[in-house]
């Protein structure tokens, strides 16, 4: 994060390296698109994705979308929340987690009030915002969303991994598509 000059990436590594506490009630739980992860973690693994793929199970992961997505599209996009207030670590102002997409898929244009910052671990994957051309994001980018700035992601033949973090209004009822 200390690459990306913004104030979402400072707050995003100030998180990361602060003091976190492990929520207490922090069930277990894996959507069945996030069924096959370890499948799709070995398709190009490295260093981080091999120590992913050790405690992938560890983590809750759900749908995207929060319940407002297409089920045939959400059953092709898992998250979980590793920072937040739901998150394996609690935290009131920022949401940090890690968003699975299977290949040839495509997570339609949708928007939410949280400024978002998104850096891809594994994955060549493809960008729009406002409704402008797709452009290729390979990994080790960042892409940026500001509050209420549409946006959508495709993949093409390979899964897509990437960190994402939220701040601002990060009560997920804003989420639209």
């Amino acid at each position: 994060m200390k690459n990306h000059k913004s104030e979402i990436a400072n707050s995003i590594a100030k998180a990361l390296l602060g003091s976190l506490t492990v929520q207490s009630k922090h069930a277990l739980t894996v959507a069945p698109v996030c069924s096959s992860l370890n499948d799709l973690l070995q398709i190009k693994p490295n260093n981080l994705i091999n120590l992913l793929a050790n405690c992938i199970h560890h983590l809750r992961w759900r749908e995207a979308g929060f319940g407002k997505m297409p089920k045939e599209i959400s059953h092709q996009i898992c998250v979980t929340e590793l920072i937040g207030p739901a998150g394996f670590f609690k935290h009131s102002d920022i949401r940090i987690g890690l968003l699975l997409q299977r290949p040839e898929t495509i997570y339609p244009m949708h928007q939410h009030a949280a400024e978002e910052l998104y850096f891809i671990l594994s994955g060549n994957a493809y960008w729009a915002v406002d409704h402008e051309t797709l452009k290729p994001k390979p990994p080790k980018s960042f892409v940026h969303h500001n509050s209420n700035q549409s946006h959508c992601i495709t993949t093409g033949e390979e899964p897509l991994l990437a960190l994402w973090g939220w701040t601002g209004d990060i009560d997920g009822s804003s989420y639209s598509i």
